[in-house]
């Protein structure tokens, strides 16, 4: 868990404070472990090298609750081998002869840097782990889960980019990092590959949110560090230094970043849900849904499962604005506004003319398709000769196969708009250091069942032909304080550093008539789609309900309350002269749901490092972190840097 990093940030902005001391006091000890030094290349110390590589093994420590397939106390559900090299080059030196070049001199830069990181992991829980993900990866019917920019064009003739969970969940590789940083003067620019946070990022992301995180590992900040989550992007970022010093401003700057659309437009790719791998949402597979079983027995429909990918385009364009400045030489404030992708998709289920009525009208727009929603050129019948249209049979190597027509539910991430503030300071009457902060969402894409995932656009004659995504306004804040203190019972030696928040979510927008869920999840035994009675639909007023009569029903979804409230904690301390650091992280949700990560990190060397935690995670309801209350694990983890 990476808590500690928001709060490094928000110690540097405080040392600035004439009453900073304690400030900086506490940055110095939240440093939980000094980085290795550099292997330097060259004897002027210009090219270095860096690398982080480790290994860790995740084992479940209770009993899976809802979802295939089933796992035990014991079982092993990760073993992440994770590899981080890093490249920096000060390049200053090499361009000084510009200075005496005449035209070239004003672009002498004072300080000139390179630095390339690459990202990737291998996470071999297909290949020798516990059978039962092998076995998930394998098991028919399943939905089809895909990506795809063009959904109409390519989705509807199952031409879209099919989802593989061994290749998303098993081996990802990235360059994480690639950008050249130039000084001059008041201004400092980056080109390249970057992150960008600004405001918080405590415990699990809810502020910090101008770049996206990884989602290959559930929850970001609980079961994978926030910093490894975050997903770089190519961007341009200036700064300037607007002012030194000008009555109670002690510097102001100006902060700007473009992420042009035509070059990046990358977002998360969602987990694929509903097979029961470790780090999967949990819930009923539509295919195995009995309310839909007559959709797919004897009617030749698929259920698709679609990421939508922004187009690369210009109007697909992140960018932001920030000022920041000290105030009265002891505030640090900012004030910004910027677009991005939320983290988390909306879904929609696309409508217009039934996949059902085509298919018993159109066949001849049916695709051929196996088991597992590929197109297949060849599916033949029992007598080794090619099936009708419409038709079912086996491919030559055995797998089942049809022809088909997908009924498509879209994960829509859309732009959205973020105006932000925020204020840090240290309080002497307190003896620490206090956060503030809030962001105003306008327009966010949200989710009301009836709204984004009505099925009856998919029934003939249905009452609805086309769903939609709504929007709206959410308000997040957090108020941290954050100090160090000594126990001496517990440590004689050495202080404990407490970093708290309380942060919130008022959804603006709310009200009667508009019932916001949490994001299309079914509640633990639900299903997001039953029959039931339709108002002004004859012909499901009294029970048996059939297939015309499918609903979403609300009160099948986790509800999205108006308000929503939780709190993080952290403590952590060093024993051993630093050698051993233990570290306690909550969050604690007043809705009822909870996770704890106890951890402890151990240097053997400055080069070797081992690590233990128990992360725990249970709630009342399956929303935020409560989703994964089934996984609670041990890791164990042992990392070498190259120094």
């Amino acid at each position: 868990m990476e808590v500690a990093a928001t709060a490094t940030n928000s110690m540097k902005q405080a040392a600035g404070s004439r009453r900073g001391r304690g400030a900086l006091s506490l940055l110095l000890a939240l440093g939980v472990t000094a980085p290795a030094q550099a292997y330097f290349l060259d004897e002027g110390n210009h090219f270095d090298l860096r690398t982080r590589i480790y290994s860790q093994i995740a084992v479940a420590a209770e009993s899976a609750r809802e979802t295939p397939p089933t796992f035990s106390p014991g079982d092993l559900l990760s073993h992440r081998n994770f590899y981080n090299p890093e490249f920096d080059a000060k390049l200053t030196d090499y361009v000084e002869w510009t200075r005496g070049v005449p035209g070239l001199s004003l672009l002498t830069p004072d300080d000139f840097k390179f630095r390339f990181a690459w990202w990737g992991f291998y996470d071999g829980m297909f290949d020798y782990l516990a059978p039962q993900w092998r076995e998930a990866l394998r098991a028919v019917p399943r939905s089809r889960q895909a990506s795809s920019d063009n959904i109409a064009g390519e989705s509807f003739r199952f031409n879209d980019e099919n989802k593989n969970p061994r290749n998303i969940l098993g081996k990802r590789n990235r360059i994480n990092e690639l950008y050249l940083d130039f000084t001059k003067g008041r201004l400092f620019t980056r080109v390249g590959r970057q992150s960008i946070a600004w405001g918080e990022a405590d415990a699990i992301v809810f502020m910090d949110v101008i770049n996206n995180f990884d989602l290959t590992m559930g929850a970001p900040g609980l079961f994978m560090d926030l910093e490894e989550a975050r997903i770089p992007f190519w961007a341009v970022r200036n700064t300037v230094k607007l002012v030194d010093n000008w009555r109670f401003l002690s510097g102001l700057f100006a902060d700007t970043f473009v992420v042009p659309g035509p070059i990046d437009t990358t977002v998360p790719i969602t987990t694929p849900a509903f097979f029961g791998f470790p780090y999967s949402q949990p819930g009923q597979d539509p295919h195995r849904n009995p309310a839909l079983a007559p959709l797919f027995n004897p009617l030749p429909l698929e259920v698709s499962i679609v990421d939508r990918l922004p187009k690369n385009d210009w109007s697909e364009t992140r960018w932001g604005a920030r000022l920041t400045s000290v105030l009265f030489r002891d505030y640090t404030v900012q004030g910004w506004f910027f677009r991005t992708y939320p983290t988390a998709p909306v879904p929609l289920l696309i409508g217009g003319t039934p996949a059902i009525t085509l298919a018993a009208t159109k066949p001849q727009g049916n695709t051929l398709i196996d088991d597992r929603g590929f197109r297949t050129p060849v599916c033949l019948d029992s007598s080794g000769n090619p099936i009708p249209n419409p038709g079912s049979g086996h491919t030559p190597a055995g797998r089942a196969c049809k022809y088909a027509r997908p009924i498509v539910t879209a994960l829509f991430r859309r732009l959205t708009s973020v105006a932000g503030a925020a204020a840090t300071w240290y309080s002497p009457q307190v003896g620490g250091i206090i956060r503030t902060e809030a962001e105003y969402f306008l327009k966010q894409d949200a989710f009301i069942p009836g709204v984004n995932l009505d099925p009856q656009v998919q029934v003939p004659g249905g009452t609805k032909k086309n769903n939609s995504i709504p929007k709206a306004d959410y308000l997040r804040y957090t108020v941290g304080y954050d100090r160090f203190f000594f126990f001496r019972p517990l440590n004689p030696t050495n202080s404990f550093i407490f970093v708290s928040a309380l942060n919130g979510q008022w959804n603006v927008t709310a009200r009667r008539e508009k019932d916001f869920r949490f994001n299309g999840l079914a509640k633990p035994g639900k299903n997001q789609v039953e029959s039931g009675r339709i108002p002004g639909n004859p012909a499901c007023q009294t029970p048996p309900f059939g297939l015309l009569c499918v609903t979403a029903p609300p009160k099948n979804f986790e509800d999205e309350k108006k308000f929503e409230h939780f709190f993080n904690l952290t403590l952590q301390t060093d024993y051993l002269h630093g050698r051993l650091e233990p570290r306690l992280v909550g969050v604690l949700d007043v809705s009822g749901e909870f996770a704890f990560v106890t951890q402890a990190t151990y240097r053997f060397t400055d080069y070797l490092l081992g690590q233990a935690a128990f992360i725990a995670v249970e709630g009342s309801r399956r929303a935020g972190p409560a989703v994964f209350r089934d996984r609670d694990q041990f890791q164990f983890r042992l990392t070498y840097q190259l120094n």
